[in-house]
């Protein structure tokens, strides 16, 4: 068994409900030496208290307190500066993942002599009870990908996409990289592209082995508003990056169009008014259509989406 410690960092806030399960997944790890570090957000409900008792139970458990200052992206950079490790790792407070999950991670990693190593998930809602051993019958293929592979196959969200779960890092990958706070919904995608930037090999294993939870209320279902738009800001950040780089510009500007209709979706559903907004949005849908077609790593599902593209006019 490999000793290194993992740093497993946790942004908290309004997670009571949730919170117990997710700490208990990582008591329960067959991979021990986890150094479990939490920041609450200003949680108004008993989630501190859930802290408190868990820290005092458990040695490698520790938390800290800070105001809530309304952007992820400063809590996870609060947590990037207590990273004290060689390896770590971003977990949702809201989450839970299969006893092997940080074992399988950092055993693919040593065992590749990898940079990154990634695992697939299972998304589902809160109260969906869902089987482990269903989803990994016949899902242990080890893929490995060098960096234009992975960034390719990252900004396709094909095998796996940019957010900071489900995924081991080497701390020395930073390079004093942090997360925009002006970017509030995808700044998961624009973290991980700066470090893996720094990286040379990736390692991905089919095997599911962490649990996402979608719970109302959460960024991602909650209704429409203009936060939401900074994706897009998030890509034209990697656009400008890749202009050079041909697979990685369909690869952006393809998902850059499918993150566009989401949002147009979203802003038809909560019936959201502004007009320039939609129009701006239909533009991006329809100078992304050629790159759709092109991306190959596209799922068959999205690669459907220009059959689709007349839909938006009725937005």
């Amino acid at each position: 068994m490999l000793n290194e410690t993992i740093d497993v960092l946790i942004p908290v806030y309004n997670c009571e409900k949730y919170l117990s399960l997710c700490l208990d997944s990582l008591i329960s790890q067959t991979y021990k030496n986890l150094r479990i570090v939490l920041v609450d957000d200003g949680s108004t409900d008993a989630s501190i208290e859930i802290l408190k008792q868990y820290s005092k139970k458990y040695s490698n458990i520790e938390f800290y307190q800070k105001q809530n200052e309304a952007s992820i992206s400063k809590t996870r950079n609060f947590l990037l500066e207590k990273i004290k490790s060689k390896y770590f790792s971003f977990f949702d407070s809201d989450d839970y993942a299969k006893p092997t999950y940080f074992e399988t991670l950092i055993n693919n990693l040593k065992n590749y002599n990898a940079d990154v190593s990634i695992c697939g998930k299972i998304r589902h809602k809160e109260n969906k009870k869902v089987s482990f051993k269903k989803f990994n019958q016949k899902h242990n293929e080890i893929i490995l990908f060098n960096k234009q592979e992975c960034l390719a196959e990252m900004l396709s969200s094909n095998l796996f996409n940019g957010t900071v779960y489900s995924k081991l890092f080497k701390s020395e990958l930073l390079l004093n990289s942090k997360f925009d706070p002006k970017i509030h919904y995808g700044e998961d995608l624009d973290f991980c592209f700066k470090i893996m930037q720094n990286a040379n090999k990736f390692v991905f294993t089919k095997k599911k082995l962490y649990h996402y939870i979608i719970r109302k209320n959460s960024i991602v279902t909650s209704k429409f508003n203009e936060k939401k738009l900074t994706c897009i800001n998030c890509y034209d950040n990697i656009i400008n990056k890749i202009q050079d780089n041909a697979e990685l510009l369909t690869a952006a500007k393809s998902m850059q169009g499918l993150i566009a209709i989401e949002l147009l979706y979203y802003t038809w559903r909560d019936k959201y008014k502004n007009k320039q907004i939609k129009s701006n949005l239909k533009n991006i849908i329809k100078h992304s259509i050629p790159f759709i077609k092109k991306n190959k790593r596209l799922s068959k599902l999205y690669r459907c989406t220009p059959a689709v593209w007349w839909l938006t006019k009725f937005m």
